[in-house]
């Protein structure tokens, strides 16, 4: 852990020193050492918390540094004052980059950073829980739209002051842009200022091979902004740009910031970095800690020599090589079986068309891709795009598979999947990181509503499978035996046990398998993460003489009422374990089923919004781990387990 005699980050106190030295006198060689030593703490963030978008953040630090300490209005120590300058991160992200910025302008001591996508520390994406943070984002495609909201309130309270908002290029993809920005120049508010930092890649490959914007500086003038295109890695043409734009009134503003994706580490930065496969590597944390140390060597190297030569006393930080080695949360568990099945029902049927979202890595879809690009499509980041297409591809006798995370699927394109079920016609949607983890990334990434979004939509099964066997089983029923549209949801982590299923064992609409048999409570859960967790819990409970029935119940809300009484017998405590918020899961099913029966179904599951943090912290926070499990359960039927 960070103390004060390891001196890990440059400090505020470091920052002040830059600034009032007498030794530098052009604004530009200022800015650009502070934006050097900002990027030194933005490695060190995301090496302490061995995650973090590295890259994003990297290419907009010269901005973030351009904005805090020479272009907005603010105070520090009051950062709710109500006539400030907001700065909102649209490519929430890129947090590690902002945060950074944000300690080294006093909003908060550097020692935070060290707690960052930690339980109780600063949110995997950015989050108002933060100093200086003015909207939560993490979702893409909100950030203009709530700057245009501070913009416009700025003008109608009288303040003189402005909102600044930057979204990556990729994310432009996002329709919610287009509309901020439309009625943006309607409004005439020229005291909203975007920044497009445009570095060419998003997620892990070029934005023109996603979906290319071309010519965004012309598109933005077309819509009636003031559009200038700059180096966005150049302070002095930042500077000027925002000079210029200053002087333009009626009309809000733009900057389309060219820049690099990982700029300052020269492995890092685009072009160079990316891969044969046209993989660029670092959007993501890094994987290997030689790569940290040689980012640390040349960064520090840079910083140290600029230090001598404007003659500035300060001292270089350590720095903190993580250990890296993956432990079990951090494998992956069904992914590459759902990449193979994909491709196996794919050879069978050329019916088969998947649909992605600029995920393709992350989902377990490159395997598919290359055996089938003309049966693979990318529509980049925009889910409500995505889904309207199945929609057109399935009336035109197609079988989409569309994919992307569970959270932005369900909610952002919750209308066009009620639409393409009213019309009667198949279409199989995945939602990838279902459930509460992994736990880094924060609410904005944890598929925790994605049941209670879509139980209430007509002929839209949902299912989840708990291991490998059962994923190829429902893959394939979804595929060749059911007959309406359905809904997967699909963990990446993997559990601490296996789940082992009988060998005769067949998925049956409705009807799930009992794991493990008991006669004093009965467990029903699903999915690899919680259901690990319940037979470890059924061990505890068994060490207390509580003997309990773990139930396998892949099916969210069609479930076979006689299967189910039988499965249960004459058991009184009965727990449904949800990888899902309380509200709306597979419990409130199990209820209606059996509301006129008895017994109880108790719910165990997530409360509230998410929150970042190590897997098993967020487990233990919600719950969900097998300890708080069985002492729970024990607690219902009146016999306490041991702390």
């Amino acid at each position: 852990m960070y103390n004060s005699k390891s001196k890990l980050l440059f400090t505020k106190e470091d920052f002040d020193r830059v600034r009032a030295t007498p030794n530098i006198a052009d604004k530009v060689e200022e800015l650009s050492l502070i934006a050097d030593m900002t990027r030194h703490n933005t490695l060190a963030t995301i090496a302490y918390a061995k995650s973090g978008h590295i890259g994003a953040s990297l290419s907009a630090i010269e901005m973030f540094t351009a904005l805090y300490h020479n272009i907005m209005k603010y105070d520090a120590k009051l950062p709710w004052k109500q006539d400030r300058d907001v700065f909102i991160l649209s490519k929430g992200h890129a947090a590690a980059g902002l945060y950074a910025t944000l300690a080294s302008a006093g909003f908060f001591s550097e020692e935070k950073l060290l707690t960052f996508r930690k339980f109780g520390g600063l949110q995997g994406h950015v989050d108002i829980s933060t100093p200086g943070v003015d909207a939560n984002t993490g979702s893409l495609g909100m950030g203009i739209s709530k700057a245009k909201g501070y913009a416009w309130a700025s003008k109608a309270n009288g303040l003189n002051s402005s909102a600044y908002v930057m979204v990556g290029d990729g994310e432009m993809q996002e329709g919610q842009n287009w509309e901020a920005i439309q009625s943006a120049a309607h409004l005439k508010l020229d005291n909203l200022y975007l920044i497009v930092d445009a570095n060419k890649i998003q997620t892990d490959r070029e934005v023109s091979k996603i979906n290319d914007l071309r010519c965004l500086e012309d598109k933005l003038e077309a819509f009636g902004w003031a559009a200038i295109s700059i180096d966005g890695n150049n302070v002095e043409e930042i500077l000027r740009a925002f000079g210029k734009l200053k002087k333009i009134s009626d009309k809000p503003k733009a900057i389309v910031s060219n820049t690099l994706k990982g700029k300052g580490i020269s492995f890092m930065e685009h072009p160079a970095a990316m891969a044969k496969d046209g993989v660029y590597r670092w959007h993501g944390a890094i994987s290997n800690p030689d790569d940290y140390r040689k980012a640390y060597v040349e960064l520090t190297d840079k910083i140290s020599n600029k230090l001598q030569k404007f003659k500035v006393d300060i001292q270089i930080p350590q720095f903190y090589f993580p250990d890296l080695q993956a432990s079990g949360f951090f494998r992956q568990a069904l992914k590459p079986t759902f990449s193979d099945s994909l491709v196996e029902l794919g050879t069978k049927n050329k019916n088969i068309v998947v649909l992605d979202a600029d995920l393709e890595e992350d989902c377990g879809l490159s395997s598919f891709a290359k055996k089938f690009p003309d049966r693979f499509i990318e529509v980049g980041i925009a889910e409500q795009d995505l889904v309207s297409m199945a929609g057109g591809l399935a009336a035109a006798g197609k079988l989409p598979i569309v994919n992307t995370y569970a959270a932005f699927l369900t909610s952002r394109a919750n209308e066009q999947i009620f639409n393409n079920a009213s019309e009667s016609r198949k279409i199989i949607y995945v939602g990838h990181l279902a459930g509460i983890l992994p736990g880094k990334p924060g609410k904005s990434h944890q598929g925790i509503r994605d049941i209670s979004l879509l139980k209430s939509i007509p002929n839209l099964l949902l299912c989840q499978p708990c291991n490998t066997v059962e994923l190829k089983q429902l893959m394939n029923y979804l595929v060749d035996e059911n007959p309406s549209s359905s809904y997967m949801r699909l963990e990446h982590v993997l559990p601490k046990n296996d789940i082992s299923l009988p060998r005769d064992y067949k998925v049956s609409l409705g009807k799930g398998v009992i794991i493990e048999d008991g006669k004093d409570a009965a467990i029903i859960s699903y999915g690899a993460i919680i259901l690990s967790e319940a037979l470890l819990a059924r061990e505890q409970l068994a060490e207390k003489g509580i003997s309990a029935k773990v139930i396998n119940l892949p099916w969210l809300n069609k479930i076979d009422s006689e299967w189910l009484s039988s499965t249960l017998g004459f058991i009184d405590n009965v727990f449904c374990v949800e990888n899902h918020s309380v509200i709306g899961g597979q419990a409130e099913e199990l209820r209606r089923i059996r509301s006129t029966r008895s017994p109880k179904i108790n719910t165990i599951g997530v409360e509230g919004f998410g929150q970042s943090g190590d897997n098993e912290d967020i487990l233990k926070h919600y719950e969900l781990d097998a300890h708080s499990i069985a002492k729970n359960i024990a607690k219902s039927i009146k016999k306490e387990i041991k702390q």
